[in-house]
């Protein structure tokens, strides 16, 4: 009976887990914007424009 679930496990994981052993040619679907990092300068003088603006009404 072991047996049976043994190979049911098997055989479900390997259905479900068919795309793990894929080789992929980019970066994994999750590290997609690995390496992209905004600018902080750019993101700060942003906020400070936006209060510029404002502070002129």
């Amino acid at each position: 009976m072991i047996d049976f679930f043994k190979k049911l496990n098997k055989w479900i994981r390997d259905f479900m887990l068919d795309d793990v052993d894929k080789p992929f040619d980019g970066p994994l679907p999750y590290h997609k914007e690995f390496g992209k990092k905004r600018n902080p300068v750019e993101r700060i003088e942003k906020r400070f424009d936006v209060q510029k603006s404002q502070n002129r009404g």
